[in-house]
């Protein structure tokens, strides 16, 4: 089997760009490539992206492990292989949890349809979906399990603008054998970790500054539906930050709207990949640098998206 997992940090490529500048028989994962999913077969060999972010209905859209799931299921292998067996090139930008479960699949394709890769894949794709806010069914044991997984990332996660392809490859490896270990029934159980601190907001929303990934579990559990969340501060006054809502139907917390203004707040212009990104749901700050924006200017931002949407979305009294 000849899979080649390329890691480069932080880049986004368009569709063009994947296809005039990388070789045939590549996968771009989780943004990787900026843009819906997509299959083109070409004369020299097939491009294929698995992405749940741009262009998407993501509360309607699988993640990306669970695409790639379905497609070893479904015959990726049959199209990218070699007479000898499968054969791809892999290209990330990160090293999170769907995107650690989705090479991990790549890289045991005969493995996809395990019960226990369907039951890991299964969860990752609810809390990923809906940017770790969907209330998936008290379990302790295997939601317990599911974080062990996940763990050297989550952990990791404040120093991501830091780490190189070689920090993320650790990462991604150490996840992949614990995932080895959970598919056998091996699988060690943690608490959620971490808590928070509100450090401003608006209506209908937190801004807070987390000491760990889990603690969004934590936001939900005391029915926060929309926040930024502050995760990391760099050395040079940089700050890192991610937006969520449980869902769309949390209207007014229009995340793209958000993102959108931000970017302008700080200069980037509406279509450049190098800015603030995301989906419907979830978004955040540029991936390797972080954002100047303090907290008190994020909020400022955030609030005056939130009212124009309030105002926007008064529906009234209920008619008798």
């Amino acid at each position: 089997m000849a899979i080649d997992l390329k890691i480069v940090p932080g880049k986004t490529v368009t569709q063009d760009e994947f296809l005039q500048t990388h070789p045939p028989f590549s996968i771009a994962l989780d943004g990787y490539v900026q843009g819906q999913p997509f299959l083109i077969p070409t004369a020299s060999g097939p491009y294929r992206n698995f992405n749940h972010h741009e262009l998407v209905d993501r509360s309607c859209t699988c993640a990306t492990c669970e695409q790639v799931r379905r497609a070893v299921i479904l015959g990726l292998f049959e199209l990218y292989k070699w007479p000898s067996g499968p054969r791809a090139t892999i290209w990330i930008n990160d090293c999170d949890q769907d995107v650690c479960l989705a090479t991990w699949i790549l890289m045991n394709p005969s493995r996809a349809d395990e019960p226990l890769v369907r039951t890991l894949t299964y969860i990752e794709d609810l809390l990923d979906m809906s940017a770790g806010a969907f209330p998936i069914p008290a379990d302790p044991v295997i939601l317990g399990k599911v974080r062990w997984v996940f763990e050297p990332y989550a952990e990791r996660r404040p120093d991501m603008a830091s780490l190189d392809a070689a920090g993320m490859r650790e990462i991604i490896e150490a996840v992949h054998e614990r995932i080895d270990k959970f598919v056998r029934g091996k699988g060690e159980v943690i608490a959620a970790r971490g808590g928070y601190e509100q450090l401003g907001g608006g209506r209908g929303w937190v801004l807070v500054e987390v000491e760990h990934q889990h603690a969004r579990q934590k936001m939900i559990e005391a029915g926060v539906n929309a926040a930024v969340e502050l995760f990391a501060r760099g050395d040079d006054d940089t700050y890192f930050y991610s937006i969520w809502r449980r869902s769309e139907y949390i209207v007014d917390f229009p995340v793209p709207e958000i993102l959108v203004e931000l970017n302008r707040t700080e200069g980037f212009e509406d279509e450049d990949t190098k800015g603030w990104g995301g989906s419907d749901n979830v978004g955040g700050s540029p991936r390797k640098v972080g954002t100047k924006l303090s907290p008190e200017q994020v909020a400022e931002v955030v609030n005056g998206v939130v009212d124009r949407a309030f105002e926007s979305h008064n529906y009234g009294e209920e008619l008798p």
